[in-house]
């Protein structure tokens, strides 16, 4: 990945915005500006001046592994777990900057009145996640490879685990075997706690795994993705458990009949709301639109939940290497759910399926 160009491509953009200084605490921009990958409850704050100039701070246990494997060669550290942790922004924020760029829906209010008091009065921040957002909307060659081999990932665990599903299996028990499968696959870990639920857990829907076991005749969804060097997968699967009614046969239906009218709407120069109408005018027309209570797909990149957002409304026009997921869902109580959720890569004359595990209700 060519990390030096990503930053100087948000520098251009600080420039744009007359941001003197930006102080970046996601920590998916964070891997995207730096490839540097720590432990997912340690903080670092990346500070990006607007010339380019970098100074990565983290923990001091992660020092002399960031000096070593971080390509920013101005690192240097916190002390983690203490009240003035944020100290070592100090020297940044009195540098005189006069416009500060953070990412708002990140900082706790803690850090925010922290560095307003240290930068003292007339020093204006400003929101930047529209600029991250911006810059990593569009994967490059690199990029796609990785979400490529997430993608992979995650479809070998999802055929693994079709195979153990049966009555008296335990949901928590097959997302917890879903986590190890993918780091025996390869992954880092997963993108998200993985999921599964079944009969009224799934219509409700109960997002985590329970300790209820799959009972006969009842559908079950798994939901989940893997990382493989920095990128995510995200993919969800409705199984039946022994023999299923004839209404809960058309939920399925009905959700894989949605998902794929939207797929076949995904192209370049196509708005996000027409593939989410594409969706909603099948569930619609089967008279389930009331169950369908969420969006169409989503970006996914260094994060697993990333622009562009497919959903009513959302007019982003589809370019090629922009990768999203499809999940049309049908939630119907007391009868059951379905989703198939799949990856989908925009090329330069339509798109391209990046998961492959089967998609049938067995």
């Amino acid at each position: 990945m060519d990390y030096v160009t990503r930053v100087d491509a948000f520098a251009a953009k600080m420039g744009k915005y007359d941001l003197d200084l930006a102080l970046l605490f996601d920590r998916d921009n964070i891997r995207y500006f730096t490839g540097f990958r720590l432990n997912r409850v340690v903080s670092s704050i990346l500070a990006v001046s607007r010339n380019g100039n970098t100074t990565y701070i983290v923990a001091q246990l992660d020092l002399k592994r960031a000096k070593r494997d971080c390509w920013i060669e101005h690192v240097i550290p916190f002390p983690e777990d203490t009240p003035n942790y944020l100290a070592s922004l100090a020297p940044l924020l009195r540098g005189s900057p006069r416009r500060i760029g953070v990412e708002k829906d990140t900082l706790t209010l803690a850090q925010m009145e922290y560095m307003m008091e240290i930068a003292g009065a007339g020093v204006e921040f400003v929101d930047v996640r529209g600029l991250t957002a911006q810059l990593r909307i569009i994967k490059s060659d690199e990029e796609i490879a990785c979400i490529r081999r997430a993608a992979d990932v995650a479809s070998r665990v999802m055929d693994k685990v079709r195979q153990e599903i049966r009555p008296g299996v335990r949901e928590a028990e097959l997302a917890s075997w879903t986590g190890y499968l993918m780091g025996k696959e390869g992954a880092e870990g997963p993108s998200f706690e993985p999921f599964m639920m079944s009969g009224e857990n799934a219509w409700l829907p109960q997002r985590v795994a329970s300790q209820k076991a799959l009972k006969d005749g009842e559908l079950v969804l798994l939901d989940m993705g893997a990382v493989c060097d920095g990128y995510c997968s995200d993919i969800t699967r409705t199984f039946a458990v022994g023999e299923v009614s004839q209404e809960q046969k058309r939920v399925f239906q009905v959700a894989w009949k949605a998902q794929q009218a939207a797929i076949e709407a995904i192209r370049p120069g196509v708005h996000a709301f027409e593939v989410d109408a594409a969706a909603r005018e099948i569930v619609e027309a089967e008279g389930l639109a009331a169950y369908f209570p969420h969006l169409t797909g989503h970006g996914v990149g260094v994060s697993v939940h990333e622009a562009p957002i497919l959903d009513k409304g959302v007019d982003t026009v589809l370019q090629p290497g922009m990768v999203v997921t499809v999940e049309p869902g049908v939630y119907l109580p007391r009868v059951g759910a379905a989703r198939v959720e799949d990856m989908v890569l925009v090329t330069t004359s339509g798109c391209e399926l990046l998961t492959s595990a089967a998609r049938d209700l067995v």
